[in-house]
């Protein structure tokens, strides 16, 4: 398999990557940077075994964690967030959410990811837990994508390759797993509120109606700490840092997940459609095009 260059621990060669996304480049020669440098770290940084000792000891260790990894985590709360206290914007979140036009901007507009926090707040699809001495993957359904909270002990890479999950290091406090996750990319769109009383007028009955999606700054960061209320339900409260949006940390309201683990209940396979085709330009709204295009030559 050939490697992505995705890993944050190589910041020299982000200006290649940032370059090789904003521009139409040849899978091989994607291909060719990313094996030169992988090839460059393997070289430079060779594995070598921990002892069985040490093996055994790190699985004892996991073992006495809360039990996030049994079967599946299906949320139960509302699709977007209330927002119930408003937010203390800055003009230029204030001047985003003026313009804010619901079908463009919205994430299911595109087939982007869509990225932290609202890959694993949107309800609707599971997410699962894998844990592993210093690291736990979280595979969210949400656009098919995979987290990996790194619980090693580490420090934030001081410029981190952007991406749409960013670089995520968690630690326990009792029995909380608190997750800091800096170097989001920067169009990563998110929810900056939600204008409820719109809706309303509009008669829009949606789960996402009144949503309001947005940019966030260069230097969010969130804060996320996962708690078992009980075996069967798991709370996620995320505390959002973005001094261009937000005056002050803005929380918002626990989620609450709960396990399922049935077969049925395990995740699937996540295949999006590009609805670009069906914006309507002239209302702005997303309609359904289900006329054949073929019948109409």
């Amino acid at each position: 398999m050939s490697p992505v260059l995705t890993p944050s621990q190589r910041p020299a060669r982000h200006a290649v990557t940032r370059l090789l996304r904003g521009c139409a480049c040849s899978l091989a020669a994607l291909a060719l940077t990313a094996q030169a440098g992988y090839a460059q770290d393997v070289a430079q940084n060779v594995a070598k075994p921990k002892s069985k000792e040490e093996q055994t000891k790190a699985w004892e260790d996991i073992a006495k964690l809360p039990d996030f990894w049994q079967g599946t985590w299906q949320s139960i709360s509302p699709i977007v967030d209330d927002f119930p206290t408003p937010p203390n914007y800055t003009p230029e979140a204030l001047a985003q959410i003026k313009n804010n036009k619901q079908a463009e901007d919205s994430p299911f507009t595109n087939c982007k990811p869509l990225g932290m926090p609202f890959a694993i707040y949107i309800g609707g699809m599971p997410m699962k837990f894998f844990q592993s001495p210093g690291m736990i993957a979280v595979y969210v359904e949400t656009s098919g994508v995979t987290r990996f909270i790194h619980t090693d002990g580490r420090q934030h890479t001081e410029d981190p390759n952007p991406s749409f999950l960013g670089e995520s290091i968690g630690h326990w406090e009792g029995d909380t797993l608190v997750v800091d996750t800096t170097g989001l990319e920067p169009s990563t769109l998110f929810q900056l509120g939600k204008d409820s009383a719109k809706a309303l007028k509009d008669g829009d009955p949606s789960p996402m109606a009144g949503a309001l999606f947005g940019q966030h700054g260069p230097n969010l960061r969130l804060v996320e700490r996962y708690r078992l209320i009980d075996f069967n339900t798991l709370e996620v409260q995320i505390t959002m840092h973005d001094d261009t949006v937000f005056k002050t940390p803005y929380t918002l309201p626990a989620r609450r997940f709960i396990r399922g683990i049935e077969r049925r209940n395990e995740p699937q396979e996540w295949a999006c459609t590009d609805n670009r085709d069906y914006l309507d330009p002239n209302t702005g709204k997303l309609e359904l095009n289900v006329k054949d295009k073929a019948q109409s030559r």
